[in-house]
């Protein structure tokens, strides 16, 4: 009797296990679109990483950001997305916002841009990052 006992324990947790892993290899992937981020300047946003990055790190990191600034460069990466650079007062350093999809953009337009803060390499780093039509 005990061993069944054990025997349906184990089952039960085994199948509680395959459950919580199945949900988390297929629930929705998180995006940006219906979510209101925190609003803040590229030139601010830029600066903060630049000064002090651990402290930055912990304010934006992983956060939903809502970033206005003006376009320096329009890029393509490798996967053949549109990516925008926004100004910051340091040459070399800015915004770097990775776009969902291609969008009609120019250098020296000043827009909106919503995307996830994936931390800072010499720029800030955006993905999943869509206009902010406000």
């Amino acid at each position: 009797m005990k061993k069944k006992t054990l025997l349906f324990v184990f089952l039960v947790v085994v199948l509680a296990g395959g459950a919580v892993v199945y949900y988390m290899l297929h629930k929705p992937h998180a995006t940006v679109d219906d979510k209101k981020g925190l609003a803040i300047t590229s030139e601010v946003l830029s600066a903060a990483f630049t000064a002090d990055e651990k402290s930055a790190n912990t304010t934006y990191l992983n956060q939903i950001l809502e970033v206005t600034g003006v376009i320096d460069e329009l890029n393509q990466n490798q996967d053949k997305k549109q990516v925008v650079l926004l100004h910051s007062e340091d040459p070399l350093s800015g915004v770097q916002c990775t776009m969902k999809q291609t969008a009609t953009l120019k250098v020296g337009d000043k827009v909106t841009i919503k995307g996830f803060c994936n931390g800072y390499t010499t720029v800030v780093l955006l993905s999943d990052c869509i206009l902010d039509n406000k």
